[in-house]
């Protein structure tokens, strides 16, 4: 056996997958969620040749409950500004228009817009047709804030921000740094500190239910779950479609094929020593990327960094199972059962934080299901489906990508990639203590022949 042609081949594999990608991408700024009441208009109206500054300013939403919803923005301009406006109503109607087109918040989605300026109160009111999402339980969830996938935190940028939710609501959930009363939610700022408003996040959404009750509070959860999900599912899907699909087949291919794994492969040392020559190639790889390829071994780095606890904990494991005892106990099934459990509930509870788990201990799942494979157990046949489950985990706690985004798709798909080529051997071992259990277990229970 020759581990360094074997693992070369690794390598190349490696090579192919982490392609030349942008690592990361520069955040954009926050937004203010009124469109003429901060600095945007200010600087809108500057283009069109009036020098304009905001005093006392407010934000008003009504939410119908068909979904649409009411906007009322009035802001108090300097007297100059005013009294130009006044005299060019042109220029005044362009700086709104162009303020709100380019807001990130409602963008070019406004209807029936209206403008008017009397005395220095510019008022703007217009209607947002569908802003909101209808869930189980009455919840309705106000979203009109929030892009898809959530990409910019967003703030306060009035004096006063009022959100009301249709007749016979209430507010069961708000971002924080507001109050609440019955169906309406008001926050309120100091107008003249740039992005000094309280913070709403990337996820600013409010939500209205019958009541304030244990179950309208259990439905706005649920509600608020899936519609965070609904927001990253296409680049989640992006992101951890190909890693998702090539853990669930080989995974099913392991389990077709676990009888004809080489015997040599299930023996801790030999595996121990192919994870160290791939280790070292890899780093040799990497060095030799920063002399001949520029910038593109910070790629390989980066997958390398990511995969060290996990060749780390592959190798002491699969070193470790040679001191285990060959005659297993027969319960080594049921612990396996268990551990598969604990895993699998480990992941969904804990996610997005268990997608430290995923990163750290990948592998070591397929230790367990390698025994079920080995002793026949009904359980291996979860295994595609929980391999699978590791990088939509790891994928939640990546997605969206906001500043700096360190790992891209082809990137998480190349950590993968390390993941499965880790986990074989330890299911080869697990196969080897599952087959061996369910062997002696069979010889335990055999009738025992009577002499003559």
């Amino acid at each position: 056996m020759r581990p360094p042609r074997v693992v070369l081949g690794i390598a190349v594999v490696f090579l192919l997958t982490v392609a030349f990608v942008p690592i990361g991408s520069p955040a954009p700024p926050p937004e203010g969620v009124c469109g003429i009441c901060g600095d945007e208009f200010e600087r809108t109206a500057e283009r069109n040749g009036v020098n304009t500054s905001v005093g006392e300013s407010a934000l008003e939403i009504r939410v119908d409950a068909d979904g649409d919803s009411q906007w009322r923005a009035t802001a108090t301009l300097n007297r100059t500004a005013a009294a130009q406006f006044e005299e060019n109503r042109t220029a005044l109607e362009r700086a709104v228009t162009r303020t709100y087109s380019y807001s990130g918040i409602v963008g070019g989605e406004v209807e029936n817009r209206s403008t008017t300026l009397e005395d220095r109160t510019l008022t703007v009111t217009f209607a947002v047709d569908d802003s909101t999402h209808q869930y189980p339980g009455g919840v309705i969830v106000f979203d009109e804030f929030t892009q898809s996938p959530p990409t910019t935190d967003v703030y306060v940028n009035a004096n006063a921000f009022t959100i009301t939710g249709p007749s016979g609501t209430t507010v069961t959930h708000a971002p924080p740094g507001g109050s609440v009363a019955e169906n309406q939610a008001t926050w309120t700022s100091e107008s003249d500190q740039r992005y000094d408003g309280p913070e709403l996040g990337r996820e600013p959404t409010v939500a209205f239910a019958p009541d304030d009750g244990l179950v309208s509070k259990a439905a706005t959860s649920g509600a608020l779950e899936a519609h965070s999900f609904g927001l990253i599912e296409s680049e989640l899907r992006e992101f951890a479609a190909l890693p998702t699909g090539l853990l669930g087949l080989v995974a099913a291919g392991l389990l077709l094929a676990g009888n004809r794994l080489p015997r040599s492969l299930a023996r801790g040392r030999t595996a121990t020593r192919w994870v160290g020559a791939g280790a070292v190639l890899y780093a040799a790889l990497a060095v030799l990327a920063g002399v001949i390829a520029g910038d593109f071994w910070i790629v390989l780095a980066i997958v390398g960094l990511t995969l060290a606890p996990q060749t780390f904990l592959t190798a002491v494991t699969a070193l470790l199972t040679d001191f285990v005892s060959a005659n297993t106990d027969r319960n080594v099934s049921r612990i396996a059962a268990v551990a598969v459990l604990a895993w699998t509930a480990g992941l969904i509870v804990g996610a997005p934080l268990s997608a430290n788990l995923v990163f750290f201990a990948g592998p070591l799942i397929f230790l367990p299901f390698g025994v079920l494979a080995g002793a026949n157990h009904p359980a291996r046949f979860l295994f595609p489906f929980v391999a699978a489950l590791g990088p939509i985990v790891a994928g939640l706690a990546l997605v969206p990508q906001i500043g700096i985004a360190i790992i891209s798709a082809t990137m998480f798909a190349g950590i993968f990639l390390g993941t499965i080529l880790l986990g074989v051997p330890l299911f080869a071992i697990g196969h080897r203590f599952g087959r061996t259990a369910t062997t002696e277990t069979e010889r335990t229970d055999a009738p025992t022949g009577t002499a003559s």
